[in-house]
């Protein structure tokens, strides 16, 4: 599937095809009111990311699709809408082997557009082959390594190992966003733009483009608001702590010079300043007891016969 993923339009749509685009519908249309055209949404090849799907996650993916729509340049507005997938299935591609030494497996679709005047320019270019080449938005729970099949390793992606090239298999996909017509899609046959979980993008796991959905970016804004704030707050814990440290150093080791000390807390962990600061802390007690002068003393009742006030 080098050549993009629109196919022919199937010609009239028949009996079994009107009944699944009117699920869609608000009212029965006849079949000469909508024009329908097929289109594989993506494989188990090895896309430009290094990255693909498992066969199980097309399955998936199979059932996620089926009522999506097909948009331009994934531009999520209601406005960008042009298309609706009605019919989804796997297709297995007789003869041909992935990189990864797979049988090829396509996702393909059905979808249907009404024949309108506002219609007639997108039905053109589908007809034309100008608008030919898709992109899949979806979003998928985990990514294992293609060649030991854990999360996390040393290959790397695009590497060769022992003759094996390294990438990523896209597994547990939990949701389907659209389709859109595009100019370059990600996967050489098939075209996808993977719309990545927020916390691998934080990690920077992925190393090629993604597609982000709104309320992604909304999500990422807003887990860096609070991971500023959380900085904030971590940063006054350390300089209280620093503080500490040096004050109770300066009872402790009062012949330190406290340039030293201070170039010492510098490269400790907070857990490494907070035990300093404890241990400084009980071993200054014991050197200078720290209470107020005007401490009151310890409970118990002292017997007294007011001698101290007896003029």
């Amino acid at each position: 599937m080098k050549e993009g993923l629109v196919m022919k339009s199937a010609g009239v749509p028949g009996r079994e095809d009107m009944e699944a685009i009117n699920m869609y519908t608000r009212r029965a249309y006849g079949p000469e009111e909508v024009y329908m055209f097929s289109l594989v949404l993506c494989d188990n090849e090895i896309d430009r990311d290094f990255e693909r799907f498992s066969v199980e996650s097309l399955e998936r993916l199979r059932e996620l699709f089926l009522g999506k729509t097909c948009i331009f340049d994934h531009e999520r507005k209601s406005a960008n809408q042009t298309a609706r997938i009605y019919h989804t299935e796997l297709e297995q591609a007789k003869g041909e082997i992935t990189q990864a030494g797979e049988g090829l497996v396509r996702l393909t679709a059905r979808a249907y557009l009404p024949r309108t005047q506002g219609n007639k320019e997108t039905i053109e270019l589908i007809e034309s082959g100008i608008l030919k080449e898709v992109s899949v938005s979806c979003s998928v729970k985990c990514g294992v390594c293609g060649i030991c099949g854990k999360e996390s390793c040393e290959h790397k992606k695009g590497g060769t190992y022992g003759g094996r090239l390294a990438h990523t298999v896209l597994t547990e996909p939990t949701d389907a966003y659209e389709c859109s017509f595009v100019a370059v899609p990600a996967q050489r046959g098939a075209g996808v733009v993977k719309s990545a979980k927020v916390e691998k993008l934080l990690s920077g796991e992925y190393g090629g483009e993604v597609t982000l959905s709104k309320a992604q970016v909304t999500e990422i804004g807003e887990r860096f608001k609070s991971l500023s704030e959380k900085a904030g707050w971590g940063e006054r814990y350390r300089t209280e702590l620093e503080r500490g440290v040096l004050k109770y150093s300066a009872i402790v080791q009062p012949d330190m010079p406290r340039a030293v000390m201070e170039s010492a807390v510098k490269g400790l962990s907070i857990e490494e300043l907070s035990a300093m600061e404890k241990t400084y802390s009980g071993m200054a007690q014991k050197i200078l007891p720290l209470k107020p002068q005007l401490m009151p003393a310890a409970c118990g009742r002292k017997e007294s016969n007011n001698r101290d006030f007896k003029i």
